[in-house]
């Protein structure tokens, strides 16, 4: 495979993977609500407090991966724009993903903390995806489904990878 294909295959890869990251900010919540409603069941402060991290993580992954995108097409700048933005909001963003699972996690021991089950069950899945999120943009890839290499690595037993957004954190981290 020579290197305009290698080339053309990541690009469709990053193309796809921003896509989907914007597109999930807001799937997921209308996925929830729409799922709430058929059950009728009442969503709460519970849920839309999960929604927040959730979403940011989900928007910043959005906006690194069209700055990688970018960057393989030779405009630098946007990548430096998300990995300012991914530099200064990691302490928040790791704190309110926390915070929320708590939330989630407490309302299961005090069921008065929300208002119904399934606000119980959205804001617990919200929440765990928001951790999930993180731990996949600013420690450890997650993620392994989708790029054959990344799934022989870990049925070969060598673990999760450094995440992307890490690596390139380290290094944006180090020139400043």
């Amino acid at each position: 495979m020579d290197i305009s294909t290698n080339r053309t295959k990541l690009r469709d890869r990053l193309s796809g993977y921003w896509r989907m990251e914007v597109g999930n900010a807001v799937l997921i919540p209308l996925a929830v609500l729409f799922a709430a409603r058929m059950g009728e069941s009442s969503l709460g402060l519970l849920t839309w407090l999960s929604f927040l991290p959730m979403c940011a993580l989900l928007l910043l992954g959005g906006l690194y991966w069209r700055g990688k995108l970018r960057s393989l097409e030779g405009d630098v700048g946007p990548l430096g724009t998300s990995l300012a933005i991914a530099d200064k909001s990691q302490l928040a963003l790791g704190f309110a993903s926390v915070l929320a699972l708590l939330a989630a996690l407490c309302a299961w021991i005090w069921p008065s903390l929300s208002v119904s089950l399934g606000d119980r069950i959205a804001a617990t899945i919200c929440s765990l995806l928001a951790v999930l999120e993180y731990v996949n943009y600013y420690h450890r890839q997650l993620q392994h489904f989708d790029h054959a290499a990344d799934f022989r690595r870990l049925m070969a037993g060598r673990g999760f990878r450094k995440a992307q957004m890490a690596g390139d954190l380290a290094r944006f981290r180090s020139r400043s």
